[in-house]
């Protein structure tokens, strides 16, 4: 398959809707720790653990996608 075009079109990923699943666990966690309920703290750290994880994933298919496959020209990479 050949471009007609210098850019990179994204294929869809599965990590928006998982970073978005992240912030929604974490803010409900943080809302629970301030009004004083147990479970609040873990709640958020669980959060926040799985927020950082997945960005990490996420960051990893970004610089297999650039370095391994080639997906990212010229033009892409100046931004």
């Amino acid at each position: 398959m050949t471009q007609k075009h210098p850019f990179h079109l994204v294929d869809p990923s599965p990590w928006p809707i998982v970073v978005a699943t992240a912030v929604v666990i974490s803010t409900t966690g943080g809302v629970i720790y301030m009004h004083g309920f147990s479970g609040g703290g873990s709640f958020i750290t669980f959060g926040l653990i799985f927020l950082v994880a997945t960005m990490a994933i996420w960051w990893r298919d970004i610089i297999r996608e650039g370095t391994f496959e080639g997906q990212h020209t010229s033009i892409v990479q100046l931004g």
